[in-house]
């Protein structure tokens, strides 16, 4: 199982320009931000499956080109697996005829490029050998985190969110975990923004996962353009002997 990271910052004028978006191997993304734009049409046409976190706009921006650009130009739809209230803001806020068409409904509703599928907790989707298996996760209405493996090793995606001791639970059960992809968003002199939003802040995310297993690479990502130094930093500061890797669009893990 390889992971590529199309995207992964949390908006634009930083050292990372793409908006959140993984790639599993050829078929899955977790999430849709602009990163997708760094694929090609015969890629973007491979993409079977879309699992979403949440529904802001730069975790979904890419779906709606995606479904756009592989119009007529694959077998079957795309399948996007979220939750129900994701699903149920997507519909009415984007896929709405106004911002853009119901690409559920495109050629037909019979036949469409996008399907909706909701998923929940606790009930994992096993596609091709592999198991995205879906969290609840402190953020907005209906976010969740996936934890993606092959049966050898997987990873968690947090997705974006905030204080959520259940998922570290959960997470100390997984003898399959390597990885962990997390968002730290706001350098702690903005502790009030971060928990105003509902993202991490350093001190906020040590608190969060004092209990992670040390061997388990922790992986940042959506830090907030112009303070990207600073939350490293001081991650390294008070985080003891635990590694913090900053994630770059373009690394490319295999499990």
């Amino acid at each position: 199982m390889r992971l590529q990271v199309l995207g992964c910052a949390g908006g634009i004028g930083g050292r990372e320009s793409s908006t959140t978006s993984l790639l599993v191997d050829d078929d899955i993304l977790l999430d849709a931000g602009t990163g997708v734009a760094s694929l090609d049409l015969d890629r973007l046409v491979r993409i079977d499956h879309v699992f979403l976190t949440h529904s802001h706009l730069d975790h979904v921006a890419g779906l709606a080109f995606l479904v756009d650009a592989v119009l007529g130009k694959r077998e079957g739809a795309i399948t996007v697996h979220a939750s129900a209230r994701v699903i149920e803001a997507l519909k009415r806020h984007l896929f709405n005829w106004v911002l853009w068409p119901d690409f559920a409904t495109i050629p037909d509703a019979d036949d469409p490029i996008l399907r909706w599928s909701e998923i929940l907790p606790g009930e994992p989707v096993r596609l091709g050998g592999r198991r995205v298996s879906p969290h609840t996760v402190s953020h907005t209405v209906g976010s969740l985190a996936y934890m993606v493996d092959n049966g050898r090793g997987g990873f968690l995606f947090t997705g974006d969110m905030c204080s959520t001791p259940g998922l570290w639970r959960a997470m100390r059960e997984e003898s399959l975990l390597r990885k962990v992809i997390v968002d730290c968003s706001f350098p702690d002199a903005d502790r009030d923004i971060a928990d105003r939003s509902l993202h991490f802040c350093p001190a906020t995310l040590l608190e969060d996962i004092r209990g992670l297993a040390p061997e388990v690479e922790v992986l940042i990502y959506h830090l907030k353009p112009g303070h990207e130094a600073s939350i490293m930093r001081e991650l390294r500061e008070q985080g003891g002997q635990r590694v913090f890797t900053a994630l770059a669009g373009g690394d490319a893990f295999a499990f």
